[in-house]
């Protein structure tokens, strides 16, 4: 994903996460936020249904690369602890299928 996630956009990425995650969900779905520069209330929303949802479908929701500033939005606002949302170290994405890959840019 790439730009900002705010009240413009958070509607198209729920509407994204709906999608991948209603019916027959993956074992894990993996969030690349490396081009994410901007995360606010209603991004954070969204992560938190999609968690609940993914979690309710037996999927673990893991986001990666997420830079420094929008990792400490979700710090400062408890998001990381409490949904133990998985941050993956951007060293291990060469070894993993981006999100980014099959998904369209969030503007």
């Amino acid at each position: 994903m790439t730009g900002e996630i705010d009240i413009a956009t958070s509607g198209e990425l729920a509407s994204v996460l709906a999608d991948l995650l209603d019916g027959a969900p993956p074992a894990s779905l993996e969030l690349d936020f490396g081009g994410v520069r901007f995360l606010d209330s209603s991004g954070i929303l969204v992560l938190l249904r999609a968690q609940g949802r993914a979690a309710d479908r037996g999927c673990r929701l893991t986001v990666a690369d997420v830079q420094p500033t929008v990792r400490r939005v979700l710090e400062i606002t408890g998001v990381l602890e409490l949904l133990g949302l998985g941050i993956i170290p951007a060293d291990s994405m060469t070894t993993r299928r981006r999100f980014d890959d099959e998904a369209p840019p969030i503007r």
